[in-house]
């Protein structure tokens, strides 16, 4: 991410609710009062957040991209406001929730324990350079995974946004970029969010153990790459297994295990601890069932 700040630049946090109602358009457009509020000019930076009240993860906010300003495109009459392009979006590697800040060293105002009043009321809020930049480094440093190109970077954004608008299809290769890795950034992340970074059968593990499996295969179904509902986030051993097809699961989200041994005795052991649990997740997230029957008949040992 090369965002060419300058001396005259500012950095903010902001609201977004990537709502078209409110002429939002997460990466691409953010709608905001410039006459009464006249602090945001292009070139600023930015780093997305989703409020509690628009947060789909229990009412609590996190931070899920940066980005830089652009031009004014258009005033919505209806409300006097400025719709403002958003440049070079960067979606987050890893969604920066409560628990992952409550340790970040703010720098613009002292944090005191608590969230409340933290975060302007108007949902723009002026941080600086050294909180910028610490932010956009914890999230990176949350996670493994090999550097990005900047093309790379750019289909993840675009994978976020055809998955808010439930377009699941992606090919192979995206205007001549191999799209397997950006689409794999945006899929981990958003399953690990939806499973509220556990694993969805064992007990607490450490995050960094997490792995997402896909229940359909990449290779088998184009049409549904983008679908978190077609992953599942496992601790890295169960996801072998699962992938393998030593267990999957039945339509009400019980483990079933495959009467074919695994080939080693630390994976049976694992497997036989969990038989029959159920699975761990909030239902507007759950596993397609279609997804889980091909599962059963296509990937899962007999």
């Amino acid at each position: 991410m090369n965002q060419n700040e300058n001396s005259q630049t500012n950095y903010f946090i902001i609201d977004s609710s990537s709502s078209i109602e409110h002429n939002d358009v997460d990466f691409k457009y953010y709608s905001y009062q410039n006459h009464n509020n006249n602090q945001l000019h292009k070139g600023d930076l930015i780093i997305y957040r989703r409020s509690g009240s628009a947060s789909e993860w229990g009412n609590e906010f996190y931070l899920y991209g940066a980005g830089k300003f652009g031009e004014v495109v258009r005033q919505d009459p209806a409300t006097g406001n400025d719709i403002v392009t958003i440049e070079q979006p960067y979606l987050f590697s890893h969604r920066l929730m409560k628990q992952n800040l409550r340790t970040f060293d703010w720098t613009f105002r002292k944090f005191k324990g608590k969230w409340s009043n933290f975060f302007n009321m108007n949902g723009i809020t002026k941080i600086n350079e050294h909180d910028y930049m610490g932010l956009l480094a914890r999230q990176k440093n949350m996670v493994s995974e090999s550097k990005l190109s900047d093309a790379e970077e750019l289909l993840a954004v675009k994978c976020y946004q055809a998955e808010k608008n439930e377009l699941y299809f992606i090919n192979d290769e995206a205007k001549g970029v191999k799209t397997y890795n950006a689409v794999q950034k945006f899929f981990a992340d958003k399953v690990k969010f939806n499973y509220h970074y556990k694993s969805a059968v064992a007990g607490p593990v450490d995050e960094d153990d997490l792995v997402v499996a896909r229940i359909v295969p990449w290779e088998a179904n184009k049409k549904i790459r983008l679908d978190p509902r077609n992953g599942i986030s496992f601790t890295k051993m169960l996801a072998e297994a699962f992938t393998a097809g030593y267990f999957t699961f039945n339509d009400k989200g019980h483990i079933v295990i495959s009467d074919v041994a695994a080939p080693d005795a630390e994976t049976n052991k694992l497997l036989n601890k969990y038989k029959n649990r159920k699975i761990h997740m909030n239902y507007q997230y759950s596993p397609n069932k279609e997804y889980l029957e091909y599962h059963r008949e296509h990937v899962f040992k007999k």
